[in-house]
């Protein structure tokens, strides 16, 4: 940025800091959620995401597990940074903070959510943080291995820090529930090294999906789980 645009730093570090958290929301956040979308419907994308789908349990260290490559290209990361460059990086110490929590809560088992549903008296209130940010109830369903049980949304629930994100570009479900069961439909098992770096490092078998970064027997995250299992 000192190269290509040196009269830009700082350009923004004396506007309201409301614009700030506004910056970081739409060019960070909302970029992520177009992001995880793109790499359930691209074949060559989910590749690089994978790893974040094929376990069969929810926890906290299942948040980050996903491809070097796929942060590497996350046009948020990058977005991240050119707001911190024009002026904006006192908001991002306490943006980024938040949004790890949240999501680190989103993926956790204790379903801290679990407490709002339990009493009727906080349904109002369980109503707008579950169309607000992203929950237990709402990002296990996307982890969900099939949306046959009901509950599950492996096609939608993609967001992050805010799940409103879904719920106004159409790929919203909320059930107050969790699946049973979690994981993709392509089960195959490969080394840790091969999920963090490919494509730069492939698989040896040839029946995986990460055995090039074109296969013939790709996991189709959109076709419907009754096809799958014909």
């Amino acid at each position: 940025m000192n190269v290509a645009s040196p009269g830009l730093e700082n350009y923004f570090l004396d506007t309201s800091l409301w614009w700030h958290i506004l910056a970081f929301l739409v060019l960070d956040d909302m970029t992520q959620y177009w992001w995880h979308r793109l790499s359930h419907a691209n074949k060559k994308m989910w590749k690089l995401h994978r790893p974040h789908h094929v376990v069969e349990e929810m926890g906290v260290l299942v948040t980050y597990r996903n491809a070097v490559l796929y942060y590497a290209l996350m046009p948020g990361i990058w977005f991240s940074a050119v707001l911190i460059y024009m002026g904006m990086g006192y908001v991002y110490l306490f943006y980024l903070p938040i949004k790890l929590v949240i999501i680190l809560l989103a993926h956790s088992e204790t379903k801290w959510d679990r407490v709002l549903y339990r009493y009727k008296f906080l349904s109002p209130l369980a109503w707008v943080i579950e169309r607000t940010i992203s929950t237990p109830s709402t990002h296990f369903a996307h982890h969900g291995l099939t949306a046959e049980d009901g509950v599950s949304n492996p096609n939608g629930n993609y967001g992050n820090l805010l799940f409103i994100w879904d719920v106004i570009f159409g790929t919203a479900k909320i059930t107050r529930k969790y699946p049973s069961r979690f994981g993709a439909w392509n089960q195959i098992k490969e080394p840790w090294h091969v999920q963090l770096l490919f494509p730069l490092v492939t698989s040896k078998d040839v029946n995986s999906e990460l055995h090039s970064i074109k296969t013939n027997n790709d996991y189709d995250p959109s076709v419907d789980f009754k096809e799958f299992t014909k």
